[in-house]
């Protein structure tokens, strides 16, 4: 048992204390060096600033008639000045002849972020698409929605407003164009951040006009994981989204009536395209992992990308700068115009050729299954050629530049295949690979007419007994011998854009869009397709005389090209890292993969010990992994100064579905200036990669900003259980810091630490994770709330940490001790201000004292009468008192039903015990009673985040003068009982004895439950850690309430409850110091 007045023990504890004040302050300290520190590399913003001439237009005619949240919201139309027609006085909206397209913003957004994509889209359009003179093409129309900057990441029936006033607003702009020839009968939705989720949402509810959406962008939108869990609605509709939606693309077998609700599903979701684009490290909002779509949609109809990846952008963005930044939003602007259609009802392509538009703007072109999309989707553009064989150049590596001239104009690559009976080929592991300063022809054919560029043709050969009346022959009379070949142009496909990685270019800002340096062009085409032909064709017309202009083409072995760095996380975390050697003779392309780096906490150190002289180009990495789609580009390897880069990823992630599969490690694409000849002067290149800790502290805050809430709660129980305990066994209250130490000490802390560490993966657990998902009250409240996959393709690490990683269960025991200097904090700041307001008291009493008089002495008679005078009159008062403090907790608790939310008065509960304690302080109050009052005060605190956001929305509605009450939070069970247990706490003069031994069981076991709660569950449904309180009150009420008979009893005697104790001193407690 704990041994509260020796001296040693004292000073122990004072000792336990600092050092796991200190040891947390560290830890937090370098998490926040780590998180302040400026990105660098890849990880800093390369967004240019914007300009553009807005103008809104109101639409006055949406009003109340057509839904009941038009009084809170409006509807806008953009025009960009100069450039988009406005609507006159005399025909209003009836002259819209564009596609309809919605924005719609997100958490507190303005309906003004429109401005940036609007803009550029019709700058482009009527600067460009108008003089294309396509009938497919057309201007678009951008509508938006002021949502008076509402808080939708804080409240989920927010949400659901939004959700369905703007399907009733797509209702009505469809109405707009009704005049029209041929109307459109879809809307484009652009949503940023929360209004893509309120997009989804809309085709979830019944007013949804069926068949008024089918294309859907996000902008940094998370749908894997709720932003905030501190509201319980929010969860519910983010659990029942993504079940209508898993549903839509998937076959269910469910009952008559959830079959029903699938077949809406998959009507409305057939033909809908969704986007979600994303910022990466730089959006400090929210963790961009929650961004990514999972199993929710499948590749056919949606895709998650990055835009560190994306053609001309390669950038990180900031969650507001993802609405703005130059390069996104004309890449956006282009693909909006794309897959415009105005010929067809819907005014937008075909799914099949929207996702293929989408994939051709949005990402890089070298992913590995641009290759099996290719073999699904075959090039079209297919010819017939005879070429003179003296004219062509066999060969398997071609260099073009100033100082080594082409050779000629046919360059042929024979591939090595062994073909079987049926005539297919294996491509025997070959991979081909370009890579040049000019970009490739529109077709083949104009390069006879163009005297700088290339293309390239997968050909076969020509059998003698087809048809050749359409060959093209370019043989002539001296021609000997000839080959004659069915090709496929295949140029404009393949060619992506890389960025320019010269001597001279140190960021990639210089060569997106809007640089003053043009960017490379390369291509990459894999076995798979390769195994198709018999040759691959570069036909090139470059001449580079004395620029800088080159294209070095390969065609090289999958084994010479292929390596494996960092088997196992482990080899990563040792001093050493792991390493590897890359041979001098390695071709244009190699690329090594990292089996053991898929995670998203860490981040990783590349040294690269790099002799070598740049060529035609500086080499550089493109790091990239595909789902979801990412991908880095690391330039001018050659000219930089730090012998290493830094590497990280959106990989496996807490808290977020990921797809069960054997590799989810990282690529690493190295493009290098390949050999000449074997040349000497070409060193290998050593490569060794490390886990930087201390950079991957900063990856941690995003990811786990709700997880130490919870853990602050379950410490603060924790010393609140031995508290108890104590009390209960020795009828004396300990002291805070005296139960912490306890807990923090010798064995206790040892057997803490290892539980923390193994229980991550005893969570993972199939059985286990079964089990905890069957007593999560959170799913026995709602069917839909589940904390395991819906795909059995996918996994779902939703308790504790969320970690798939055994080897980061450290991650625990940084936490413990970060919360526990959380904590102590939170006990040294209102210890520190009860003893300044004590100290105040006194010296006002002590003033008070010297100048009043002294007062004569009374009779014994007199003396009497006065006595029983004042104890009447002090009896009164405190009845008055009680009555007063009872009235205003019922007219509170009515308050709720009717119209505010319990959140606020949760608030006011944390203000009556912050009262309690500074007045029990102040009056040197029982020892017990103080350290009581103290202890759930800081749980009280550690609570309040929870309760705060709905509280914002409250006051948020109450400033726009929308004063509808909330249809949620107005459940008066959920706080009455902190709220009686509050006004119970402020008349307390002692805790009281309790003797049940099944009841004491009872509270005490509910606090163990409510510690594994905060640590299993916290993080995913942190708001029923309230709920969880409120129960506890409601044992605690019973037990406070007990000590009104004791009262009663001493009261009769005449005693003076304000000088009892249950102890023998009446000291403050002990601080910290």
């Amino acid at each position: 048992m704990m041994v509260l007045h020796n001296r040693t023990k004292i000073r122990s504890n004072r000792l336990i204390v600092w050092i796991n004040l200190l040891l947390g302050s560290l830890i937090i300290s370098l998490i926040a060096f780590s998180y302040i520190r400026k990105p660098t590399d890849v990880d800093s913003s390369g967004c240019r600033v914007v300009y553009m001439y807005p103008s809104y237009a109101r639409i006055l005619a949406f009003d109340e008639s057509h839904t009941k949240f038009a009084s809170k919201y409006s509807l806008y139309l953009y025009r960009e000045q100069g450039k988009d027609p406005v609507p006159d006085p005399d025909h209003g909206y009836q002259k819209l002849d564009g596609i309809p397209v919605l924005f719609i913003p997100g958490n507190a957004g303005s309906y003004r972020q429109v401005r940036s994509i609007a803009s550029e889209s019709a700058n482009l359009y009527f600067d460009d698409y108008v003089h294309r003179n396509s009938p497919t093409y057309r201007n678009l129309d951008f509508f938006t929605a002021d949502f008076n900057e509402d808080f939708t990441a804080f409240h989920g029936r927010t949400i659901l407003d939004q959700a369905e006033y703007l399907n009733e607003a797509v209702k009505f702009i469809l109405e707009l164009y009704s005049n029209n020839v041929d109307p459109p009968s879809s809307v484009i939705i652009v949503g940023h951040s929360m209004g893509g989720i309120v997009s989804r949402v809309m085709l979830t509810l019944p007013n949804y006009i069926e068949g008024s959406i089918n294309t859907i962008v996000t902008l940094a939108s998370p749908h894997a994981a709720a932003p905030l869990t501190f509201d319980g609605d929010l969860l519910k509709i983010y659990s029942a989204i993504d079940r209508f939606w898993y549903d839509g693309f998937h076959n269910v077998d469910e009952n008559e009536e959830k079959a029903h609700h699938a077949d809406i599903a998959k009507a409305r979701l057939k033909e809908l395209s969704l986007i979600s684009i994303t910022g990466g490290n730089l959006d400090s909002t929210l963790p961009a992992d929650y961004t990514t779509l999972g199993f929710l949609v499948p590749p056919s109809n949606g895709f998650t990308v990055y835009t560190t990846g994306i053609p001309n952008v390669w950038t990180p963005i900031d969650h507001l700068a993802i609405v703005w930044c130059a390069q996104l939003r004309r890449q956006l602007a282009t693909i909006l115009l794309e897959i415009v259609d105005y010929e067809r009802p819907t005014k937008t392509k075909t799914l099949d050729s929207r996702m293929d538009i989408f994939k051709q703007y949005l990402l890089t072109g070298l992913e590995s299954d641009k290759a099996r999309i290719e073999q699904e989707t075959p090039v079209t553009n297919e010819i017939k050629v005879k070429l003179d064989s003296s004219s062509i150049i066999r060969e398997r590596k071609i260099r073009i530049n100033k100082d080594l001239p082409p050779k000629g104009k046919f360059y042929a690559f024979h591939l090595n295949k062994n073909k079987d009976e049926e005539g297919n080929g294996n491509g025997n592991g070959e991979q081909f690979s370009i890579l040049s300063s000019i970009k490739a022809a529109k077709s083949w054919q104009n390069i006879e007419e163009d005297n700088n560029n290339w293309g390239i043709l997968l050909c076969n050969n020509l059998d003698d007994n087809e048809d050749n009346s359409d060959i093209i022959d370019y043989t002539t009379e001296k021609t000997k011998e000839y080959v004659a070949l069915r090709c496929k142009d295949i140029s404009q496909v393949y060619d992506s854009i890389i960025p320019r990685s010269m001597i001279d270019t140190n960021s990639l800002m210089y060569s997106s869009f809007g640089g003053d340096k043009s960017p490379f062009h390369g291509i990459k085409i894999d076995t798979n397709i390769l195994s198709k032909s018999d040759v691959v064709v570069l036909v090139s017309s470059i001449n580079p005389d004395k620029n800088d202009d080159f294209l070095i083409a390969e065609l090289s072995d999958l084994n010479s090209s292929k390596f494996e760095l960092g088997k196992s996380l482990f080899t990563l975390m040792r001093r050493g890292g792991a390493d590897i050697s890359l041979p001098s003779t390695r071709p244009l392309l190699s690329t090594i993969k990292v089996p053991s780096a898929w995670s998203s906490l860490l981040e990783y150190k590349l040294f690269i010990n790099n002799k070598n002289k740049s060529g035609e180009f500086s080499t550089f990495i493109r790091q990239w992994i595909e789902s979801p789609y990412e991908s880095k580009w690391h330039i001018n390897i050659d000219g930089r100064k730090n012998d290493y880069i830094l590497i990280n990823l959106h990989g496996v992630a807490p808290y977020v579905p990921f797809e069960i599969k054997d590799d989810h490690g990282i690529n690493l694409e190295m493009w290098s200036v390949p050999t000449v000849n074997n040349d000497d002067d070409h060193p290998p290149l050593d490569l060794e990669l490390k886990i930087d800790f201390i950079r991957s502290l900063r990856l941690l805050i995003l990811r786990y900003r709700l997880t130490i809430v919870s853990i602050c709660v379950s410490i603060t129980l924790s010393v609140f259980l031995v508290q108890l305990k104590v009390f209960f066994e020795t009828n004396k209250f300990p002291t805070f810091i005296a139960a912490f130490s306890y807990i923090n000490s010798g064995t206790r802390l040892g057997l803490i630490l290892v539980g923390l560490v193994i229980l991550n993966p005893i969570v993972k657990i199939s059985w286990v994770k079964t089990l905890l998902n069957m007593f999560d009250p959170v799913v026995l409240q709602d069917s839909n709330e589940i904390n395991v996959s819906l795909d059995s393709n996918f996994k779902f690490n939703s308790y504790y940490l969320g970690l798939e990683e055994n080897a980061l269960c450290f991650l625990s025991v940084i936490f413990y001790f970060m919360g526990n200097a959380l904590v102590l904090l939170t006990y040294t700041v209102i210890f520190q201000i009860s003893r300044l307001l004590k100290t105040i008291s006194k010296l006002i009493f002590s003033s008070s004292s010297v100048s009043s008089p002294s007062p004569t002495r009374p009779s014994s008679a007199s003396s009497s009468s006065s006595k029983s005078t004042e104890k009447l009159a002090s009896s009164s008062s405190k009845n008055y008192k009680g009555y007063r403090r009872l009235i205003i907790s019922l007219i509170l608790l009515l308050l709720i039903p009717i119209y505010i939310p319990y959140q606020i008065v949760y608030i006011i509960g944390c203000l009556v015990q912050l009262i309690n304690y500074f007045k029990s302080s102040i009056k040197t109050a029982s020892n017990d009673l103080q350290n009581y009052h103290l202890t759930l005060l800081i749980l009280m605190l550690w609570i309040l985040p929870v309760n705060i956001p709905i509280v914002i929305v409250f006051v948020h509605n109450l400033a726009i003068n929308w004063k509808t009450p909330f249809s949620s939070h107005h459940n008066l069970l959920s706080i009455a009982p902190i709220i009686l247990l509050m006004e119970r706490n402020s008349t307390l003069k002692k805790l009281p004895i309790i003797n049940g031994a099944w009841f004491k069981n009872c509270g005490l076991g509910l606090i163990v439950y409510f510690v594994g709660y905060c640590l299993i569950y916290g993080s995913c449904h942190t708001y029923w850690i309230h709920h969880l309180l409120n129960i506890l009150s409601c044992w605690l009420f019973l037990f406070v309430l007990s000590g009104d008979k004791e009262e009663e009893a001493e009261q009769e005697d005449g005693g003076d409850m304000d000088g009892v104790t249950s102890g023998s001193t009446s000291s403050s407690p002990s601080s910290p110091e």
